[in-house]
């Protein structure tokens, strides 16, 4: 016992599981981690329990392996740099934590540790989470609302949006059922919040997680354990909260839920198409959103695209076929893991997971959004390969090769820090630079700017920056230059056409008007429902005399998008030339809704309507919208019930929601829409904010 001890120190094992469990809570409660310490420390841990040998390595192992690395490898090669970075470091922390839980999970009494040392903090998200729903329901009913279906997207339990919120609880379920002892009331708890969701995917997830825990988990108990336990929580969910429930599990009843399915098919025909342009590699590490943005994301009538519409499509985008490859290998190891031991009855449980996380997965790819519920899969991965040393196993002599794996981490680790070293004094450089702007200080401005090395992003905000201070000066010599930097900044990041945008409203300010005319008629050709780009077209072909071909153009970019209505251009056209104003008010009265309108279209119709005075038929159109739509926030106002608005506006958690003022309505302009339409996804691709002065 001596010897054992000797090698397989408690005291050590006690100190990473409780680190485990840290790293477990940080990520469960999204604890912003800006330098990575969760990685740096359990990369330590490893130097003090040692990794197991390589030749106690399995197939899952070297399979989990091969996916960080390539992982790593996607950085090179990656179109946005920034987002693959990100994910590489969340696969690094998995794969870290994978290899720490094998070696963890020899030991009963660290495992022991690690199960019942999660009580605690699932148990203090799901008492927070379940608090904060029915703070979210009383407000929804405080101002007037029936039910609280369409207005989920307020509700974020612990910051979590409600599609990932989901992941996470059926991560929980899993985990629960494994620790299993005390466990009864912390699974009904998390029951409740998937059927609290009121989300199609988690109810399609739950159903598969109860159906394959019936034909698989053998004890009869634990069958009908989790049965009775289920069977409870929809029964109780379906006497309080009938109505939701029903629109729930009816899947394709209302307008909203039948147009984000339409989404959905629209989104996977488009990301399969974009797949076949690079299928061996795919375009890096956390990059669908960049890949899809020509094709899904440049209709200004539609929400943005930020998820993928299901996790096959998001590997095949990011990862190619050859990464794609590595998944399918791993899950056909985890198969064969779990059928040959089936003498484990943990190893069906899990099974039931990862049944039920594709199942969900299948309906909108979450996972790789969410760092807790891929950690857990993780550590349950390695749970799945557990089992005690026998003692001539217990090997004290390490070998350089078992520490190839942590040391090709460690070294990503350290090249990170240096990239995030300078992207940090680059976002350092651009905000001293918007301080010396305010205080104009115009130079001073341009010189820090300058300071900034030659990537992607810094070469667009320095023609902004430009493009700003052309502006103030008309001095030539700077529009040239904005021309050259977005030249550059083009070349180096051709698919990101709104630096073609940028390049067309540099020679709209310079007056080179042929040259706009020929970049946004291309533009607006290419992507005919973008407000951005059908009002640059009108504004060009207005000043160079074809007055009667601008108007079109803008009409439809304000049917898209009303609120141009409010912009400084409309208000110039009423005083300097009314009857271009008069023309385009009579055009816009007489647009009519079409058979196969959404509740969305009746609301802009509605906004437009109410503009040009023709309050019934405003009325009519507005009273349609949130008739099948109840979540449209503008419509509320137009027809007077603010106190929607309010809520709509603010969320559901504001303090004093019905005496909180309302915002005055800022003026929408060229400039301000672009804003609004590029400054996310500049900040998802590039990790720094778009150049803004004003």
């Amino acid at each position: 016992m001596s010897k054992n001890k000797s090698i397989f120190p408690d005291k050590k094992f006690t100190g990473v599981a409780i680190l485990l469990v840290a790293v477990i809570t940080t990520l469960l409660f999204q604890i912003e981690d800006s330098y990575q310490l969760c990685l740096l420390l359990l990369l330590g841990s490893v130097l003090i329990i040692h990794p197991l040998p390589l030749r106690q390595w399995t197939v899952i192992d070297l399979y989990i392996c091969l996916i960080t690395v390539y992982d790593i490898i996607t950085c090179l090669y990656a179109h946005c740099l920034v987002p693959a970075i990100h994910g590489t470091l969340l696969s690094m922390l998995c794969c870290t934590t994978y290899f720490v839980s094998r070696k963890l999970f020899t030991s009963k009494h660290a495992t022991r540790i690690v199960l019942q040392s999660s009580y605690l903090p699932i148990g203090i998200s799901l008492i927070l989470s379940l608090c904060s729903f029915f703070l979210f329901r009383q407000s929804i009913l405080g101002v007037g609302f029936q039910d609280i279906y369409h207005f989920r997207f307020l509700f974020h339990p612990l910051g979590y949006i409600t599609n990932i919120w989901v992941e996470v609880l059926l991560v929980m379920l899993s985990w629960m059922c494994i620790a299993h002892r005390y466990s009864g009331w912390f699974i009904f708890l998390i029951v409740i919040a998937i059927l609290f969701s009121f989300s199609r995917g988690a109810y399609i997830a739950l159903a598969v997680y109860i159906i394959s825990w019936l034909l698989l988990v053998k004890p009869k108990h634990e069958k009908w354990f989790l049965l009775v336990i289920c069977i409870t929580a929809i029964i109780l969910t379906g006497i309080f909260f009938p109505n939701e429930m029903r629109t729930t599990v009816l899947m394709n009843h209302t307008t909203s839920q039948q147009r984000s399915t339409e989404g959905r098919i629209t989104a996977t025909q488009a990301s399969w198409d974009i797949f076949q342009k690079q299928p061996l590699l795919g375009y890096g590490n956390r990059n669908y959103i960049f890949a899809v943005d020509r094709a899904l994301n440049q209709d200004s009538t539609y929400s943005k695209t930020s998820i993928s519409p299901n996790i096959i499509i998001q590997l095949l985008i990011e990862k190619g076929i050859i990464g794609s490859l590595f998944y399918l290998l791993l899950a056909l190891a985890i198969c064969r893991k779990i059928i040959k031991h089936q003498e484990q009855p943990e190893n069906y449980k899990i099974g039931c997971l990862f049944l039920a996380l594709t199942a969900k997965e299948m309906t909108q790819a979450t996972l790789f959004h969410t760092p807790f519920a891929l950690l857990m899969i993780y550590i349950l991965l390695a749970f799945l390969q557990k089992k005690e040393l026998t003692l001539d196993e217990r090997d004290s002599k390490q070998y350089t090769s078992t520490y190839v794996i942590p040391c090709i981490i460690t070294f990503c680790y350290l090249n990170w820090l240096i990239f995030n070293l300078i992207q940090n004094q680059d976002k350092s450089y651009q905000q001293q630079s918007i301080i010396a702007w305010k205080k104009g200080q115009f130079t001073e401005a341009i010189r820090l700017m300058e300071q900034t090395k030659e990537l992607t992003p810094n070469l667009i905000n320095r023609g902004l920056l430009y493009m700003q201070y052309y502006h103030k000066t008309a001095n030539p010599q700077y529009q040239q230059v904005a021309e050259e930097v977005l030249q550059k900044a083009r070349l180096q990041q051709p698919e990101d056409i709104q630096i073609r945008y940028l390049q067309a409203r540099l020679y709209i300010d310079n007056k080179a008007l042929g040259k706009a005319r020929q970049i946004i008629e291309e533009l607006a050709t290419d992507y005919p429902k973008n407000s951005l780009y059908l009002s640059a077209l009108s504004d060009i072909l207005y000043q160079q005399g074809e007055k009667e071909a601008a108007l079109q153009p803008l009409v439809n970019a304000i049917r898209y998008t009303p609120r141009l209505l409010t912009g400084k251009r409309i208000r110039l056209l009423r005083q300097n030339d009314s009857v271009f104003y008069n023309t385009l008010q009579q055009h816009l009265s007489a647009l009519t809704p079409s058979p196969e309108d959404s509740p969305t279209d009746y609301a802009r119709l509605g906004y437009i309507a109410w503009w040009c005075g023709n309050q019934s038929v405003a009325e009519k159109y507005l009273r349609k919208a949130v008739e099948d739509l109840p979540n449209l926030a503008t419509p509320w106002h137009l027809l007077g019930d603010d106190n929607k608005y309010r809520l709509l506006l603010y969320g559901a958690f504001q303090k004093d929601l019905l005496s909180t003022e309302l915002p005055e309505e800022k003026e929408m302009s060229d400039e301000r829409l672009f804003n609004m339409f590029y400054q996310p996804k500049f900040r998802n691709w590039y990790g720094i904010d778009l150049y803004n002065c004003n």
